[in-house]
Order: C-alpha cells, then structure tokens, then sequence
C-alpha cells in the first residue's frame, strides 16, 4: 500500500517482489486499508497491471471492483447534478471555484482510479443564497457545516443499491474550515481563480500553486481531528496522491507555493500537512523539496490530536505507522473516558459534531509559531 502510485503502470513496477510474495500478504486487510485511504480503483488497477489480481482472495478483488465502479458512478452523479444547475444558473455556476476530487479525478487515467464524496466548491458570500435556493429546487438537503453548508440529493441512512449520492460541498468565501479569521477567508481565494470547463461546464479554478496549498493544509485538517479519525477520514493516501499528481502534470513553484500558504493565513496548517506527506509518503513531491525546511519544526505535532472534549492528546502510535492500521478508530476511542467511548455519542453523518468542540486550529497555531524562524530566513 505504501508503494501505491497515482498510475496503475507505475504501482506495477515499483512492486518488485510482489508476484513473489502475493500469497503471503494478508488481503482483508490491506481491503480495508483500501477503503480507508480511498484508493481501491487504484489498487485493483495497479494489480491487474502487475498480473497477480487472480491470486488476491476472490471478496476482497470483488470489493475492489465494485468500489471502482462506484468512483465512476459518483463522479457521473455528481457532475449531471452540475449539469442541472449550470441549466438553470449559468452564470451563477461560471463563477464557482471547483476544486479538489471534482478536477483532480479527470487527471487520473480513470474516473475509477479517484473515489470521492462530493463536488467541492467554493462560492462567494453574495452568492451562496441564490445557490442555495437553486440546489434546494433542485431536490437536495442541506446540512450546515463550519465553513458552509454541504447538500445531499439521493441519500438516506440506508442508502439504496446502487444510487449514488449527488453531493456538492460548499465553502462560502474560501476553504479553512477550523482556522476560518479575516486572512484566511482573505480575497485571494476568489480574485486569484482561472477560467475552467469541468466535462463541458464553465466554472472557475484554483491556480496550481493555490491548490497545492490548499490540498496540503486541508490533509493536515483531518489529520488533527479525532472525529475524522473515528470515521476513517483522517489519513488517506488519496489526497496525498493528488499532490503528486499535481505536481508532475503542472509546472509548479515551490516559492510561489511557500509565498501563498502565508498569504493565506494557512502557514501552520500547511507546514503540519507537509509533515503528514513526508511521514505516509516516505518524502515530499520533489518540486516542493524546498520547502522541507517548514516539516522539521512540526514533524512531533502530526501526532497530536484534538479531542471533542477539549482536549489535547498524543498518539501512542507515530502517524508514520498509524496510517497503515486499520484500527486507528479503535485507538481514538480508547482516549475517551468509560462510557463515552461511542462514535454516536459525539457525531452524526447528518449533524456533524454533536457535543463539544475539536481545537485543530490550536495545533496549526502551534506550528505558526515553530516555523516563523524558517519564514524569516
């Protein structure tokens, strides 16, 4: 899994003892690995290519399949519900900023290589109500969140076989959903976009370089946040896997990457989710070596978590390992006192966060404050 590349091809060849060792590999879990890191498209690719998919347990192969098939399946749910807005609201749709799985999952070699969950988009204040209106005609649900609303059509706590969720996640202004002050949500986010199409459909981008921020600073987000982790969406090898991809299909400045996390309010968050790349990914993205100066202040701090209680714990597992065990919700749990320690006590898929308040931000203030000698060099 550690291994696993952005293209099926380059998986194979790095594999170099796996024809060997195949039938020695415990299977179910490195399925369920899979799952959590959002890459079984990938994984069932990269198999196929390396020529031992038949010598994986037939229900864990299976599994792969189907959840590559559902990639496929999300993205078209997705972006026909784009196609539904951009009828009604063109010009309001031209102006939204689509980011993350939305555009990235058409620079893979198949939509069945990017599982996500939903279109993320960001929207200026003025306009978020006009969009709001519009999806709500449409038939979706709202669920309101930190850092905008998130709406949900086809969705219900038992979802029906195979109806995929049409899903846009909302970010009104800008992205940071714990660290959200006046820098942060600062102009840049909308001034600074470029004209896109996303399957046929006018709508906006971030530049590389923004997005690059923003996918690294967002990784460490879920990383610090003990619910993320209870619901198997703290680590996952998919958003790291975007970066690199990222950074071998654009020319990217690493000074222009660096210069933007500051202007952005976002020093902290993205020097700890460099630090999260370095340890699941073994290294940095060669384009972004220059700024590995920011990951040696931080590295201690992408194993501390922020609890719903207030609290702020460590790991008794480094995440360089944590990320390739499946039980990491089991571990969070455990940090929680007797009788508390049910993911229902504290969240809903539907409500959020039920009780209390996770203080990811304070983390990210920490690594500011380590990494601000760096900055001046």
């Amino acid at each position: 899994m550690a291994q696993l590349a952005a293209t099926p091809g380059r998986s194979a060849r790095q594999w170099t003892d796996l024809p060997e060792r195949c039938l020695e590999l415990n299977w179910p879990e490195i399925g369920v690995l899979a799952l959590q890191h959002r890459v079984e498209g990938l994984l069932c690719a990269a198999l196929t290519e390396a020529g031992c998919a038949d010598q994986v347990p037939a229900s864990v192969l299976s599994m792969l399949r189907r959840q590559a098939a559902r990639a496929e399946a999300r993205y078209r749910t997705c972006h026909d519900a784009l196609a539904e807005l951009a009828g009604r609201a063109p010009n309001l749709v031209s102006e939204l900023v689509f980011f993350k799985g939305a555009g990235i999952a058409t620079r893979y070699e198949s939509r069945a290589h990017r599982m996500l969950g939903d279109f993320d988009l960001i929207v200026a204040e003025d306009r978020a109500d006009e969009l709001r209106r519009h999806l709500l005609e449409l038939g979706f649900w709202e669920k309101p969140g930190r850092n905008g609303p998130t709406y949900f059509r086809n969705t219900s706590d038992l979802p029906e076989a195979g109806v995929e969720p049409a899903c846009f996640d909302v970010h009104v202004d800008a992205p940071p959903k714990y660290n959200r002050t006046e820098v942060t949500r600062g102009p840049l986010w909308l001034s600074s976009t470029e004209p896109s199409v996303l399957g046929g459909i006018a709508c906006r981008r971030l530049p590389v370089e923004m997005e690059i921020v923003e996918l690294i600073s967002h990784s460490s987000e879920h990383a610090l946040s003990w619910i993320h982790v209870c619901v198997d969406d703290d680590v996952r090898m998919i958003r790291h896997l975007d970066v690199e991809l990222l950074c071998e299909q654009e020319q990217v400045d690493a000074g222009r990457v660096g210069k933007l996390a500051q202007e952005l309010g976002l020093t902290g968050e993205f020097a700890l989710g460099l630090a999260v790349h370095e340890a699941l990914r073994g290294g940095l993205p060669p384009v972004l070596e220059p700024l590995r100066p920011l990951v040696e202040p931080v590295r201690d701090l992408v194993d501390v978590v922020a609890l719903p209680d207030g609290r702020l714990e460590t790991w008794p597992v480094p995440l360089a390992e944590r990320a390739f065990r499946t039980d990491r919700g089991a571990l969070a749990l455990a940090m929680m006192p007797d009788g508390r320690r049910h993911r229902d006590q504290w969240f809903h898929w539907r409500q959020g966060l039920l009780e209390g308040s996770e203080d990811v931000a304070a983390i990210a203030h920490r690594a500011e404050e380590r990494v601000r000698s760096v900055l001046a060099v």
